[in-house]
């Protein structure tokens, strides 16, 4: 593939439009071209490969979406190693994949699920959700993740508060997961954090998990209000432990009220004293929050589990064409040093689009034709370049 520099755009295109068009404004039209150039065609210079973030685990179905993915251009979710022949994804709408997905370990005929490495007899579902302009990707496909409930939270058992945690109790009615979840209140005492912890729970290790593995659990939120951070402690007593602090929910949003999936990678992990990895028997779970927050009621957590999860990459279309001269790729240009990622055969589509936008900036009655040429070359591109994008498909009913 050739790079090609914005001042090489500008040589190449001013002999093609029919006037004078200032710099400031042969900037504008360069970056409109390129910006609805790549909505109206998956090229293949746009193609780009990413780790998905974070592993592909069992039971968990939000992933962060990488910020310049086209639309819902996803190519492929792909194992790093050992893919299987039926190893394929389908797109659907967030509605259908939230009534499909595999929590339990059956397809949705009822029949069992087989599961061999990263192969398995059933949907392996994908969607986007945008919301709050946020941008998450859906995933559902059950596979063999290395893990760990640490608890299940349903009960108070050995679980005693932290901090300005008051009123702990047992949740029969709202929870995630199992029968129940702990719920907990905010006391009017005005510390700066509250939540729950248990310094006797039944001994495990993390050991294997240490430079990959990550903690998940859910908690509801009354209210985000003055909430900074949660902490997730772990370790083999009070004073001896590993610690972890996140700001946003698993998918990288902001917290929320209502049920928010928490995700404590342990990559991140600070140390206390001398904790012993094999032997964890205190954990810690709580927010940092202001001194003002203070007498609300009803928070709760709920199944704390570990897994260590499998690579995969995500490939999909990107919507940025550029790049600056630090490799950093861009949605428009603002130097003309930057580089625009396309390959020889999509530079005359991109540059037909800018014409089409100077004669309409030129106001000369030729962009008419313009259009002409680039909507010819646009089909003979895609005849010869096809999309590889998945095809959002919906179930129109079950037999």
């Amino acid at each position: 593939m050739t790079n090609f520099s914005k001042t090489e755009l500008k040589t190449k295109l001013s002999p093609k439009i029919s006037g004078t068009i200032s710099d400031g404004d042969l900037n504008t039209i360069l970056n409109d071209a390129v910006i609805e150039t790549l909505a109206d065609i998956d090229m293949r210079s746009m193609k780009r490969k990413s780790a998905l973030s974070p592993n592909l685990f069992d039971d968990i179905f939000d992933y962060t979406s990488p910020t310049d993915l086209k639309s819902n251009k996803i190519i492929d979710i792909k194992p790093q190693i050992h893919r299987g022949r039926m190893d394929e994804w389908r797109l659907t709408t967030e509605e259908e994949f939230d009534r499909l997905k595999e929590d339990h370990r059956v397809d949705e005929w009822g029949d069992p699920i087989k599961i061999s490495r990263s192969q398995w007899l059933g949907d392996s579902l994908v969607a986007i959700s945008d919301a709050d302009f946020v941008r998450k990707i859906k995933l559902s496909r059950p596979i063999d993740d290395d893990s760990v409930t640490i608890s299940d939270l349903d009960a108070v058992g050995t679980w005693v508060l932290f901090g300005d945690g008051e009123n702990l109790t047992a949740d029969s009615s709202n929870y995630v997961k199992g029968s129940g979840s702990i719920n907990w209140d905010i006391s009017s005492a005005g510390g700066t954090t509250a939540g729950i912890q248990n310094s006797s729970i039944s001994s495990f290790s993390i050991a294997d998990y240490l430079s990959e593995g990550s903690f998940f659990v859910w908690v509801y939120i009354t209210s985000a209000t003055n909430l900074t951070n949660f902490i997730l402690r772990v370790g083999s007593s009070s004073s001896a432990y590993y610690y972890i602090t996140i700001t946003t929910a698993n998918e990288g949003a902001a917290f929320r009220s209502g049920w928010n999936l928490l995700r404590f990678d342990l990559i991140n992990k600070e140390t206390n004293s001398s904790p012993v990895s094999t032997a964890c028997t205190h954990v810690a779970l709580y927010m940092t929050k202001a001194a003002g927050k203070v007498s609300e009621t009803d928070y709760r957590f709920d199944w704390l589990v570990l897994k260590k999860g499998n690579h995969y990459d995500l490939i999909y279309y990107s919507k940025y064409g550029w790049q600056d001269d630090t490799g950093t790729y861009l949605e428009e240009s603002t130097d003309d040093t930057d580089l625009l990622n396309v390959d020889t055969d999509e530079l005359r589509i991109v540059l037909q689009k800018a014409v089409e936008l100077g004669e309409i900036h030129l106001r000369s009655g030729r962009d008419g034709d313009a259009l002409t040429r680039y909507t010819n070359y646009k089909t003979d591109y895609e005849f010869k370049n096809p999309s590889e994008a998945l095809l959002l498909t919906t179930t129109y009913y079950h037999i």
